[in-house]
């Protein structure tokens, strides 16, 4: 599969599904990040156009098939190729301030399945009664961090998949940032016979510049913007050039990308963790689809006719609400409830069944989607990647 990468010229928006009509004042706001399928369908769209660059209706079934995984977050270098790459904050992972609060320095408590004391309650026994609460083993008076980057960079971020440690001190600047800018535009109605603005119907656009301040107090300096883009691995074949995406047809460059995925196979280290616990975590790395986020059938499924690992608590937030518009059908899609990406499972074994059995379940989880439905997987939702866990509860410490 080739690795693309898309670059913005333009603040580009991904819309949040709110109404956008022609009242003045109107304003259309823009997603954080794009959801997968927005990339898929701009990969589907170019893969599916002719030559003058007109989509051809006949090939509509045959780019449904595509599968396309990401959209990652990356900063360019200086050939406009990928330098380093980021990936959502995992939600097992809690970043906080530091005592005395530091504004360069924070803390990252780990949250996991815990044990609770015998005289807690909790209502998570009458319907899910095989999963435990996830929460911090030993208290923190610490608040969260105001700067909590939403993206961590691979190497922060794999060492966590790794090793969940505890109380572990990191630089902000070397944990990751929180990816492309917010950029407000104001424009006018323009008449169409005297091509000049209509006075008092005003309405704003707000989009997502790819880039990012190093230096925020030298903006001024070319040097320091940081040039950010999205990245997307597919097996379909494109071309390079010039196209629009996303909301109001702004601007976007295609460009394959000369380097090989750093993190196509699972690290040896990681494999070796989950084959001696027989337990893992899986972390998302885009949105998922899931009927039922305590039960998801996909994990149930994955490798038929072998033991299936079993589900033993979920670290998720509230859901994302998807729609759109189906061009196809000329009509809207249903509304779906997503889970986040940073979305952790914690699984385990039971039994533990051989290691060829194990191994042959990491190799069809490790960067492959997840979700619970055939089209949301080729569309990439729910990409996933395993993390160690030991497979035990830890007890909660009460002062």
């Amino acid at each position: 599969m080739a690795i693309w990468i898309i670059e913005p010229r333009d603040p580009v928006i991904f819309r949040d599904g709110r109404p956008f009509g022609s009242i003045p004042g109107a304003k259309a706001s823009t997603l954080p990040f794009p959801f997968p399928s927005t990339i898929a369908g701009g990969v589907r769209t170019r893969a599916g156009s002719n030559s003058q660059g007109v989509f051809q209706k006949d090939k509509t079934e045959e780019v449904k098939n595509i599968s396309v995984k990401g959209p990652f977050l990356v900063e360019l270098n200086k050939d406009q190729d990928i330098h380093k790459w980021l990936f959502p904050t995992p939600l097992d992972a809690l970043v906080l301030n530091l005592d005395p609060i530091s504004t360069e320095k924070v803390k990252i408590k780990k949250l996991t399945p815990i044990e609770l004391p015998s005289a807690a309650l909790t209502d998570l026994t009458i319907k899910f009664a095989n999963l435990s609460l996830i929460g911090m083993p030993s208290p923190d008076p610490n608040k969260p961090h105001n700067e909590a980057p939403r993206f961590w960079y691979w190497e922060q971020f794999s060492n966590w998949l790794m090793d969940a440690k505890d109380n572990d001190e990191v630089l902000l600047a070397e944990l990751g940032h929180n990816g492309p800018l917010f950029e407000s535009r104001t424009h006018v109605r323009i008449i169409p016979q005297t091509q000049t603005a209509q006075e008092g119907v005003l309405f704003q656009t707000r989009g997502l510049e790819f880039t990012r301040l190093i230096e925020p107090n030298n903006c001024n300096n070319p040097t320091s913007l940081l040039n950010l883009a999205m990245a997307l691995e597919t097996n379909t074949s494109l071309i390079d050039g010039i196209t629009t995406l996303g909301g109001e047809q702004r601007m976007v460059f295609w460009q394959k990308s000369q380097q090989i995925n750093p993190f196509a196979q699972c690290p040896e280290n990681i494999r070796k963790q989950i084959l001696e616990k027989g337990a893992c975590r899986i972390v998302l790395l885009t949105p998922g689809y899931f009927k039922d986020i305590c039960n998801p059938i996909c994990l149930q499924n994955i490798t038929p006719n072998v033991t299936n690992p079993t589900l033993k608590a979920v670290a998720v937030s509230k859901p994302q609400v998807i729609s759109g518009w189906d061009f196809e059908h000329n009509r809207p899609k249903p509304t779906r409830r997503l889970a986040t990406a940073g979305t952790v499972f914690f699984l385990k074994f039971e039994p533990k069944p051989d290691v060829q059995t194990i191994e042959k379940w990491i190799d069809s989880i490790w960067m492959n989607p997840i979700s619970d439905d055939a089209q949301s997987c080729l569309d990439g939702f729910g990409l996933a990647v395993l993390g160690t866990w030991s497979g035990e509860n830890e007890k909660l410490e009460t002062t």
